[in-house]
């Protein structure tokens, strides 16, 4: 049996539906016409998550899918986590802090703790 396609939950529809109208900011995303017709479509109709995975296979790829799957699982761990921030970085610092990560094997938040703050932990700890 073929492994069903991935389905929007109603807990994680806030999650994919944010992603989403963010993605479709961005009229490059689906296509001028079809972002378009897409933020229309959503707009107007979308309310639950059955819809919006109706809307969903209507309107996404299996490209976009694997990128909306990824999208709600991590900010369903982000959800749970009490002990992580979001920040704004220039493109210049985040250049930087992945470099630095690269040559450390590490995350960008290693970089930070055992670079800058003398702090390692093990969720973040550079090889």
């Amino acid at each position: 049996m073929a492994r069903p396609k991935y389905q929007i939950t109603p807990a994680d529809s806030s999650f994919a539906r944010r992603w989403i109208e963010g993605k479709l900011s961005n009229p490059a995303w689906l296509g001028a016409d079809r972002s378009w017709q897409a933020h229309q479509n959503l707009v107007e109709r979308i309310e639950t998550a059955v819809e919006l995975n109706a809307w969903c296979v209507h309107w996404l790829d299996s490209r976009h899918w694997a990128q909306l799957k990824n999208a709600v699982r991590a900010a369903r761990k982000r959800a749970k986590t009490d002990d992580t921030v979001s920040v704004t970085l220039s493109r210049n610092a985040w250049g930087i802090l992945s470099y630095w990560a690269e040559r450390d094997a590490c995350t960008l938040s290693g970089v930070i703790e055992q670079r800058l703050g003398g702090k390692q932990t093990n969720d973040h700890a550079c090889d």
